[in-house]
């Protein structure tokens, strides 16, 4: 499952890639099939720290009443070597139904269960018992519940949102840095479109 999976991460890159080169005027002249795929922007962290902006990939969105569920490429990692860096898939679903913009908050949310792909290191560079099963109990599920506004007052790199345990990921501040980055601006492509209505209230 894990390799069908980095195999269509891979696909869809080449894809995306492929035809994001030309535009999408290019892509009607020449009958190449345009990018169908929503992206948002966030601040990536390089290690160190370093901002960067980076573009994150939405490659399934779904509503009903109650959520949206989204799988969203997005990279981590950039200082390993290309044969073991590759993007990672989040699996998240946010509550459509709040009073507020500010009270939408994380439904459910998984790097793995054959929805999503972890693309950090596996374990974590120096630290062994960072696995993606210890990401996930001790920073991943524990996002669960979280608002906006919880992740809007985030304060940046190699800090947490309230609740999360810092001293639990303190030797990962590139990848949980970079996963609330990422969350905090889906966030905002998320209330932007489900909370419109709301918004202008």
């Amino acid at each position: 499952m894990r390799r069908k999976l980095i195999f269509a991460v891979f696909l869809f890159l080449t894809v995306f890639l492929f035809c994001s080169c030309g535009g999408k005027t290019a892509g009607r002249e020449t009958g190449k099939v345009e990018n169908p795929y929503d992206m948002f922007h966030f601040t990536h962290y390089a290690s160190g720290g370093t901002p960067e902006e980076e573009t994150a990939v939405i490659l399934f969105e779904q509503a009903n009443s109650t959520f949206t569920s989204y799988q969203v490429a997005f990279i981590s990692c950039t200082c390993r070597d290309p044969s073991v860096n590759y993007y990672s898939v989040m699996y998240i679903e946010l509550l459509n139904t709040k009073d507020t913009p500010d009270e939408a908050s994380i439904r459910a949310i998984t790097f793995s269960d054959g929805k999503g792909l972890w693309g950090d290191s596996n374990p974590t560079y120096g630290t062994t018992n960072y696995t993606p099963e210890y990401f996930d109990e001790n920073f991943v599920q524990p996002l669960v519940g979280k608002t906006k506004a919880d992740f809007d007052a985030w304060g940046g790199y190699k800090t947490q949102v309230d609740g999360i345990d810092v001293d639990a990921v303190s030797s990962a501040s590139v990848s949980t840095s970079n996963i609330t980055s990422c969350i905090k601006s889906l966030f905002e492509y998320h209330t932007d479109k489900y909370y419109a209505d709301k918004t202008a209230e």
